[in-house]
């Protein structure tokens, strides 16, 4: 059931806890600031909060999509690659190569948190916890970019999507959830992402339209995307990485200010999605999964929004519009706040 927020001052206190979650976060993967720095050169940390409260609608909907914090720290290495950054792929030639650990949760709930009951046809609790291993590889002279991330991590109850809930509510008044007892059991998350951005045309120093094609590979999720990211405005070269400025690096690339917009049109074609059918292991044993039939092998999202970004610091809104995912699924607006700090 949809909760309507009328009051500007409670819309900014939902908006300042996220805001503040994500501060949490930053200052606690600065603690890895010793481990990391032993052997690479630490650049950028980079903490994204999804909420479905946070639209333009001023809705709280607390279904489908409901909740997803991300925090990446990226850095550029002065060893060898192995281990598990082998598997990444850099791209070939004289590129800028940047890599990222970080921690991912995804959270999901039925239309009607108010429900005891399993609701059929509708989406399963559930929630997803997984670590990430990534490279950017960025090539400014041609004009593209490829980006290999490797994810490991609890799919379910392990995840502790229920924890989470039940607390955030907690904080803020909102409705106990109910039917977080129906939720999915336990899995592993092996997932495999593969994403190429390529520049198509930029008619001023202001205005740029870029080529998206990714793909997801693994328990968690199987699907390809293609789409185009146009972005206005004052902006540095998108394919410079985040680095921090080195003498391969054109002298006309970087900006001290930025204040762009951005929009970003996104078509997924989805072949499963084990947060709607259940983990690769254990989906016999869950109170309730959607059935296959009832998926949308493809739908849409489209996220639009603005960066704000001085020297290394730099703060962005968006609002991601998707279409439903399955068959009598509502559509839906969640809201992002991301924060970049340059180390």
């Amino acid at each position: 059931m949809n909760t309507y927020i009328p009051d500007v001052a409670f819309r900014l206190t939902l908006a300042t806890n996220a805001l503040n979650r994500l501060t949490c976060l930053m200052l606690g993967f600065l603690l890895t600031y010793p481990a990391l720095a032993q052997r690479n050169t630490l650049q950028l940390i980079r903490v994204s909060e999804d909420n479905d409260g946070l639209n333009t609608r001023r809705e709280i909907s607390d279904r489908q999509y409901t909740n997803g914090t991300r925090i990446d720290v990226f850095y550029t290495k002065q060893t060898k690659r192995r281990f598990l950054s082998a598997l990444l792929i850099p791209l070939a030639g004289q590129v800028n190569n940047m890599y990222s650990i970080g921690l991912t949760h995804l959270m999901y709930t039925p239309t009607d948190i108010k429900k005891k009951t399993i609701i059929k046809g509708d989406r399963p609790y559930t929630a997803t916890l997984y670590a990430t291993h990534a490279l950017t590889s960025s090539d400014p002279e041609n004009k593209q970019r490829l980006t290999t991330e490797l994810g490991l991590g609890v799919l379910g109850k392990a995840a502790l999507g229920e924890e989470l809930q039940l607390w955030i509510h907690r904080q803020l008044g909102f409705d106990k959830p109910q039917g977080w007892q129906h939720q999915l059991p336990t899995d592993v998350v092996i997932n495999y992402l593969i994403q190429y951005e390529k520049q198509l045309v930029q008619p001023s120093a202001n205005l740029q339209v870029l080529g998206l094609l990714s793909t997801n590979l693994g328990t968690l999720s199987n699907n390809l995307n293609a789409g185009l990211i146009v972005r206005a405005g004052l902006f540095s070269d998108y394919f410079s990485n985040y680095e921090r400025k080195t003498s391969n690096q054109r002298l006309n690339s970087y900006r001290k200010f930025q204040l762009f917009f951005f929009v970003r049109p996104t078509i997924r074609f989805v072949m499963n999605d084990s947060v709607l059918q259940g983990g690769i292991f254990t989906h016999k044993q869950a109170d309730y999964v959607l059935n296959s039939n009832l998926l949308n092998h493809a739908f849409m999202q489209v996220e639009y929004g603005g960066v704000l970004m001085h020297n290394r610091l730099g703060i962005s809104f968006s609002e991601k519009l998707i279409t439903p995912q399955f068959k009598g699924a509502p559509s839906q607006q969640v809201g992002n706040i991301t924060l970049f700090v340059g180390i």
